[in-house]
């Protein structure tokens, strides 16, 4: 809802969808107002139409929406009832999904840099602390006591990034998944 009128949640999908490609390209620094109206296909005036805090607003509607993202495609799948060792080769299949098989960036990640990352990072910090609980809760249930499995948590989640970081600066989603397949590898089985 902007301005007290509700979107068409097709139009407002596509619309984010469009502004999340131009952040994703050029990073929120990057991305400048010209540049996402015209992604849009709206002049500047309709795109605060939209989004009255302009560009800053535009990241925190598309921060949460991508954090829910990730939470629907990996994080989720922590919690079901499966024995922990499939949760976790299911976790990383659904970041894989969520990183379309090492395709798209995390706008996660782009959105905790530069200046975007002095407005939301501590939401982003404090976000992955909850993610690290849970996969750490997971790995204890493999018979790792909390320390290690803290531990174990986060090198997931840094082999994860790692290998999608290294996918786009080499331009090869292949190293992605390559990358994928050794991680589910080293898993506890």
């Amino acid at each position: 809802m902007a301005n007290g009128i509700k979107q068409p949640r097709a139009t407002r999908e596509l619309l984010e969808d469009q502004l999340v490609t131009v952040f994703k390209k050029r990073g929120y620094e990057g991305a400048t107002l010209t540049q996402l109206a015209e992604s849009t296909g709206l002049g500047k005036a309709s795109l605060y139409h939209h989004f009255p805090g302009g560009k800053a607003e535009m990241a925190a509607v598309l921060l949460r929406r991508s954090v829910a993202r990730l939470q629907k495609a990996a994080f989720s799948r922590l919690g079901k009832s499966a024995p922990a060792a499939l949760r976790l080769q299911q976790f990383v299949d659904g970041f894989s999904t969520y990183a379309q098989n090492g395709e798209s960036p995390c706008l996660i990640l782009i959105l905790a840099q530069g200046s975007a990352g002095e407005i939301h990072g501590e939401s982003i910090a404090q976000q992955f602390r909850d993610w690290t609980a849970a996969l750490t809760a997971v790995f204890e249930e493999t018979g790792q006591k909390h320390r290690r499995a803290t531990r174990s948590a986060a090198d997931l989640l840094a082999r994860l990034y790692g290998n999608l970081v290294i996918a786009h600066l080499g331009d090869d989603p292949k190293a992605f998944r390559r990358g994928i397949k050794r991680i589910k590898k080293a898993l506890p089985e």
